[in-house]
């Protein structure tokens, strides 16, 4: 019976995932990370315990990969090769912290190391979709390898002297010793992650995205498909003290996995939710590197097992981890929260908050500043999570709740209960929170913002109509006309006209709110870019002028305010005078707090092509960066977010923006997919931008962006709760689904596969007591229909 494997080290040192583990024939290691740095490691010899050797900085990005080169007569103690999101290979001597040779011929990232047969050489495969062979000590690669249609991720040489690369176009590709292409594979529905030689058999492996695992002749025949794994295989290394015929593999659902002669034998899982890479030492031990920044290494030799209470807490982590896998909190999975890694990275302002996974739940963080000593302090834990498998809510005082929060009022005193169900006045649950415990009314607003930002939820005043944050009153909405009707009235279909923005108006017109599958056909696929046209360029100066006024641009003097009028003239067209975009980006720099109308002429200005080239293109696209902060679960400022998302989406109906847009789409999708619980008018934006990220993928015939949306649109439609904005993610998704002729079965594929997604689908087949709920029933059928599912 094969013993099992248990915990031997925790290497700690990383501030950011672990994307790549090297290992060395004495059984060092080699780790690269998020984070900018490698690490090479060796065993301490005082116990299971591992001791890092040197760090190295000079990658200027993420490290994806790493590689470690065995001694030769030139380098004794051999060499260590990193590579990243900086499209640069760095090599070092182990022990010494400055590069060695540094070679940049890659265009993109490079992702994927390799040895290879003649000494101190090395294969490297990048996301430009070539891979090289170099020679250290030589300054250019001696081969490059072309074929592929997207990224390379795996690079291997076989026995033969044959090279095999796997990419993201879901083949792979053997190629003879010189680099010119012997057959190309296919057999895998996703994209091809990594590689293995097993020599004795005249054999290799490969590992996908599609969950199986392949087993292929040299000649390149399919000679066996495993299963076991239940999400992303993203690393295979060969445990030669095994067996010839032994791998272990990791993935996306914390799970590492031992095969032995075709045989899925033990599995394990970590406390962290991807295993990014796996490698074997010699003795049989198993090295991990995870997305909690920590370096494992397991063994089934006993006496290398981590001592008793160390083994406790990391089974206590996991078993903590497989919980908060079916628990929410504010609408978020527990397990997607960030782990105590997070709290390497420094606060970007006083009173910033976050959450943090920790093993006994989840904990709330924020950030003091206080010069060299800035530190995140423990505020409280964040209790009341919703458990998906059952109806249990947290019970408080013979109440349920779907949060009980435990804070720390002070040191030395018992903590403090915080009681609060999604919906509630965040004020009055502060003020019953404060009188309940006689502490001071000062606390009002800090104790509101600890709740909002751990509900994830956003306040909206009990108001029928739009309130401006800062006046009080009606009159100005980003985006919106000189009333409340901007954020509150009704947002109509996009595709007909009518509603508070209008892609063809500067008036809503009068329109019904139903538009049935009859009266429009089909709803997708949609090849023209949806946009937010309503603004009133007067009532945007009005509010400029009022925040100059208090010296919004952090100033003594305020702008004078000839140029505020000249600035909004190019919410309507190109200006008269050229300096107008120098007063806008100078203004883009206000305060969170009242930015938004600055970012509101940016939406309106970049609807004009001339207004639009000048924006995109200045100080190389830095405009995409400051919408970017504010599409971010770190900006508290709902306006902010909302008119963010409705810029980016006026961007593209021109060509520089467009390609801005299209060149930080996976940055644009990484954000959104973070954000937090969006109003109404959030939810509109957000799914407008996300179809019109879906057009401009198709446009491009981006199969990489077009397989990220399958995966992302269902998601996110799941997480809105407003018709129209549901309605929005569906044509989103029927533009994916008919736009794409070569991926519409992957795409099928995905979608059927996200069980949350099929959920809401028959949910919204049931619900039509509005109108708007009719018109999303409609395109929900539509979508129902392509997929061919039954309820």
């Amino acid at each position: 019976m094969t013993k099992k494997f248990k915990l031997s080290a925790s290497l700690y040192g990383h501030s950011l995932d672990v994307r790549s583990v090297a290992v060395t024939s004495n059984n060092s290691i080699v780790s690269g990370s998020r984070d900018k740095t490698a690490k090479f490691w060796s065993p301490n010899r005082i116990d299971t315990g591992y001791t890092p050797i040197q760090t190295y900085r000079d990658q200027k990005n993420f490290v994806i990969a790493v590689l470690y080169l065995e001694p030769t007569d030139e380098y004794s103690d051999g060499l260590v090769v990193t590579g990243g999101n900086d499209n640069m290979i760095n090599v070092y001597k182990p022990s010494e912290p400055f590069t060695t040779f540094t070679f940049k011929e890659h265009s993109n990232a490079v992702s994927c190391f390799s040895k290879y047969s003649t000494k101190n050489s090395f294969l490297s495969g990048s996301w430009d979709c070539s891979a090289k062979l170099w020679i250290a000590g030589k300054p250019n690669s001696v081969i490059t390898f072309t074929g592929h249609s997207a990224a390379i991720w795996a690079i291997i040489q076989l026995k033969n002297s044959n090279v095999v690369t796997a990419s993201a176009d879901k083949t792979i590709i053997l190629w003879n010793s010189n680099g010119t292409r012997i057959n190309s594979l296919s057999g895998h529905s996703d994209c091809v992650r990594g590689l293995l030689d097993l020599p004795e058999l005249n054999q290799f492996v490969s590992v996908a995205n599609d969950a199986t695992i392949r087993t292929w002749s040299y000649a390149g025949e399919t000679l066996n498909i495993l299963y076991g794994h239940t999400n992303y295989i993203y690393s295979i290394a060969r445990c030669k003290a095994a067996g010839d015929n032994s791998f272990v593999t990791s993935d996306e659902d914390r799970t590492v996995r031992f095969w032995h002669n075709g045989e899925n034998v033990e599995h394990f899982q970590l406390p962290a939710q991807s295993v990014w890479s796996v490698g074997c030492l010699s003795n049989g031990d198993i090295v991990t590197g995870s997305s909690d920044g920590v370096v494992r290494v397991f063994t089934q030799n006993e006496s290398r097992f981590a001592d008793e209470a160390t083994l406790n807490k990391f089974n206590e982590e996991v078993e903590a981890l497989t919980k908060q896998s079916s628990q929410e909190i504010g609408g978020v999975k527990i397990s997607d929260l960030p782990g105590r890694e997070a709290l390497y990275d420094p606060g970007r302002k006083a009173g910033q908050m976050k959450m943090i996974r920790e093993s006994g739940g989840v904990v709330a963080y924020t950030w003091v500043e206080d010069g060299d000593k800035s530190h995140w302090e423990k505020v409280g834990d964040v209790l009341g999570s919703t458990d998906k498998t059952s109806q249990d809510k947290t019970m408080y005082e013979g109440k349920p709740y779907d949060f009980v929060f435990t804070v720390d009022v002070e040191d030395g005193k018992p903590p403090l209960k915080l009681p609060y169900n999604k919906g509630d006045d965040p004020y009055q649950a502060a003020h019953n929170f404060l009188a309940k415990n006689m502490l001071p009314s000062s606390y009002l607003e800090q104790v509101v913002d600890f709740v909002l930002k751990n509900t994830q939820e956003q306040y909206v005043p009990p108001s029928t109509e739009y309130v401006d944050p800062f006046t009080g009153a009606s009159r100005y909405t980003p985006a919106g006309g000189n009333s409340g009707q901007g954020f509150t009235g009704a947002n109509l279909d996009p595709f007909t006209g009518g509603s508070s923005y209008s892609t063809s108006a500067n008036q809503p017109k009068p329109s019904s709110t139903t538009v049935s599958s009859s009266e429009q056909g089909r709803f997708f696929p949609i090849n023209s870019y949806r946009t937010f046209e309503m603004g009133d360029s007067n009532v945007i100066l009005g509010k400029l002028k009022e925040f100059n006024g208090k010296g919004g641009d952090g100033s003594n003097e305020s702008i004078n305010e000839s140029y505020l009028e000249e600035l909004v003239k190019i919410c309507n067209g190109p200006p008269d005078d050229p300096n107008s975009f120098d007063i806008l980006f100078k203004l883009m720099d206000w305060p969170d707090e009242i930015v938004f109308p600055v970012i509101d002429v940016v939406r309106m200005a970049v609807r004009h092509k001339k207004n639009n080239e000048v924006i995109a293109r200045a100080n190389n696209g830095s405009i995409l960066e400051k919408l970017l902060s504010f599409v971010s679960e770190n900006c508290k400022i709902a306006n902010n977010v909302v008119v963010a998302l409705r810029t980016l989406s006026n961007l593209l109906i021109h060509e520089y923006g467009e390609q801005l847009v299209f060149e930080h789409r996976f940055d644009i999708v990484e954000n959104v997919t973070a954000l937090g619980v969006l109003n109404k008018n959030g939810q509109i934006a957000l799914a407008t931008l996300l179809l019109n990220i879906c057009i401009v993928s198709l446009k491009k015939k981006d199969d990489v962006g077009v397989s990220v949306l399958a995966d992302v649109v269902p998601d996110i439609l799941t997480k809105l709760n407003d018709p129209e904005s549901q309605f929005r993610a569906y044509v989103a998704l029927g533009t994916l689904l008919t736009g794409s002729n070569s991926l519409q079965s992957e795409i099928k594929t995905k979608v059927k596969s996200n069980s949350g997604f099929v959920s809401a689908l028959q949910s919204h087949l049931l619900s039509r007591q509005t109108d708007l709920e009719e018109k999303r029933r409609n395109c929900a059928s539509q979508v129902q229909d392509i997929l061919n599912i039954g309820f």
